[in-house]
C-alpha cells in the first residue's frame, strides 16, 4: 500500500489536493515518506493532474483536507481509498486517519 498526503512543507497536511507542493509518499514498512513535486503550478486540471500521477506511482490511498469533484470522482474510478484529514495536521498524525 502506497499512502499519499499533500503537503506545503514536509510536515503537515496542506490546505489544498491539487495544488500542493508536495506529496507525501508512505509506503508498506516505512516510517519515512518520499516527498514527490505536485502540480501546483497547473493553471487548470490541477486536481485530476495529481491523481494521474499519483495514481502512476502506485498509490492506493489518499488523505486530503477536501477534494474537488473532478478529482474524486478519478480517484473513485482509480480504485484510490480516501480519507479525510483536517488541513494543518501532522503528517504522522493524518497517517493514522
Amino acid at each position: 500500500m502506497i499512502i499519499a498526503i499533500p503537503t506545503d512543507d514536509k510536515k503537515t497536511v496542506s490546505s489544498v489536493f491539487g495544488r500542493a507542493e508536495f506529496f507525501a509518499l508512505y509506503k508498506d514498512g516505512q516510517s519515512e515518506p518520499e516527498f514527490v513535486s505536485g502540480t501546483e503550478g497547473a493553471e487548470h486540471g490541477a486536481g485530476t493532474g495529481a491523481v494521474s500521477m499519483l495514481v502512476s506511482k502506485g498509490v492506493t490511498r489518499v488523505v486530503a483536507p477536501q477534494l474537488g469533484p473532478k478529482a474524486a470522482d478519478s480517484l473513485k474510478v482509480a480504485s484510490v481509498e480516501v480519507r479525510i484529514a483536517a488541513a494543518g495536521t501532522e503528517l504522522a498524525q493524518a497517517l493514522k486517519s
